[in-house]
């Protein structure tokens, strides 16, 4: 049991380790040598526990997506037959949450954002597993909202346009970008979702009533 507790406890260091090491450097860079030294244990063990580094970057994702959705569940906990006003608004306060929360979220953007500018390979199915997660959430709301005889484009077009009034926030410019020129910062976010499901919300009837 002790052996079996002390290799459970190094494959965490490790986990958690190459969080960080392949957040700050990406995958290329990440190097055993470092990822092990910072977990504090021998350059053996990354293909002792997880067999490559390939799987190691992998489950790192995979550790760090299963961390967003615990901390900001993009239902906000509601069932599926909670009113599709509120969900909706869950949606969107879920977003933002996870855009203004550097310190849990901070590793997963940045290593979001190295595969998009330097692509691995590596997560693209877990990429797009993830995205299609997500989407049915929303999807399945704007249904909702849209009603039966929505076509195929509207649902996609009103996703489009409530997902890029919460990226408008997203940290992607070491500048601030957006943020700073609209003045976004985290003691917003309860107001911004306010103003993104209000305006959303009206132009989603608006598609609705042109039927």
């Amino acid at each position: 049991m002790p052996t079996q507790r002390r290799g459970s406890d190094t494959k965490k260091r490790l986990l958690e380790a190459a969080c960080k090491v392949f957040a700050a450097k990406g995958y290329r860079d990440a190097t055993h040598a470092e990822i092990c030294r910072r977990a504090e244990t021998n350059v053996a063990s990354i293909n002792y526990h997880f067999g490559s580094k390939e799987n190691l970057y992998r489950e790192v994702f995979e550790h760090l997506t299963r961390q967003l959705r615990h901390l900001y569940p993009l239902d906000g906990g509601l069932p599926d037959f909670a009113p599709a006003g509120k969900r909706l608004r869950a949606y969107i306060h879920a977003h933002l949450r996870r855009l203004f929360d550097p310190e849990h979220i901070g590793d997963l953007h940045q290593i979001r954002m190295s595969e998009m500018f330097d692509p691995t390979g590596l997560l693209e199915s877990l990429l797009a597993r993830q995205l299609a997660e997500d989407r049915e959430i929303i999807q399945l709301i704007l249904a909702d909202l849209l009603g039966p005889n929505v076509s195929k484009r509207d649902l996609d077009w009103c996703e489009m346009s409530i997902i890029g009034q919460c990226f408008i926030a997203a940290p992607m410019h070491k500048d601030g970008g957006p943020r700073k020129i609209f003045g976004l910062n985290e003691s917003l976010v309860d107001d911004l979702t306010e103003h993104i499901f209000t305006v959303s919300l009206a132009g989603i009837r608006a598609v609705r009533k042109k039927k």
